[in-house]
């Protein structure tokens, strides 16, 4: 008997349904019978991060977007300071320490950072202060101290910063003020009193700011709207109804100003 040649195809993507179809209609042709269910019409398998890279290496990318795979260290160390096609990395599924931010800050280009689930700590803030081109940061789940957040003053164009984790206290406010460029702010389950917001608010260039859990009182919001009626607010991830500006309910901060402003993914 010859043997049978495989064909080896060079598919990075492919839909899931198609996939299924056909597994489907082998199962039937098999004489096999289950309960099927429902596929989106446009689903995908999703890009692998060696796959993104390449492509971007080759002149087909400027991002590295991992949503459902898990992401670790070991695939950051792959990056160099010559991957100045990276203009976007975003991370949501594994866990990224501050020895993976280490490769992160060699991207010279990088202008929006997303970690989800990854504890970065006032030592990785320290390396992410060193990007000098980075507009968005998000870090939803670090592990840092306002002392960690005081370090994001040093770079010159950050305009959007969403930061939460347990280590967050009140002085986090006085941490964000420091940084000058920034635009939107979401502090999530950080404790910011009317002190706090008051220092938030002076930033010269703020249009939005979103607290979740803070424990700012009714009379810190009412001189928040009377000093800065302009203002875009949201509180524990609702609109704030006080907030008379012409603005819709957006959701949260990250839909509001990522979308907005930049790339529209998060």
């Amino acid at each position: 008997m010859r043997p049978v040649q495989v064909m080896k195809l060079d598919v990075i993507v492919f839909p899931v349904r198609s996939f299924l179809v056909g597994l489907a209609v082998i199962t039937l042709l098999a004489g096999g019978c289950g309960k099927t269910h429902p596929v989106p019409e446009n689903a995908e398998v999703e890009v692998g991060f060696l796959d993104q890279v390449a492509a971007g290496r080759s002149g087909h990318g400027s991002r590295i977007e991992l949503v459902r795979d898990v992401a670790d260290d070991a695939m950051l160390q792959t990056l160099t300071v010559d991957d100045t096609w990276i203009k976007t990395l975003i991370l949501d599924a594994g866990v990224i320490s501050d020895r993976g931010v280490q490769s992160i800050a060699l991207l010279p280009k990088l202008g929006h950072l997303r970690l989800r689930e990854s504890p970065i700590s006032d030592v990785g803030l320290a390396e992410i202060a060193g990007c000098d081109a980075l507009q968005i940061l998000n870090l939803p789940q670090s592990d840092a101290t306002s002392a960690g957040v005081a370090h994001l003053a040093e770079l010159p164009d950050l305009k959007n910063l969403r930061i939460g984790g347990p280590r967050l206290d009140a002085e986090t406010a006085s941490a964000v003020a420091s940084i000058k460029s920034l635009r939107n702010v979401h502090l999530i389950n950080v404790p910011i009193t009317d002190e706090g917001l008051r220092q938030i608010a002076s930033l010269p260039k703020l249009q939005s700011i979103y607290l979740d859990g803070s424990v700012v009182t009714d009379e810190g919001w009412d001189w928040l709207f009377q000093a800065h009626p302009k203002l875009h607010v949201h509180v524990n991830q609702k609109h704030l109804d006080r907030d008379h500006a012409n603005h819709g309910d957006d959701g949260e901060q990250s839909e509001h100003s990522e979308h907005s402003t930049m790339d529209g993914n998060d």
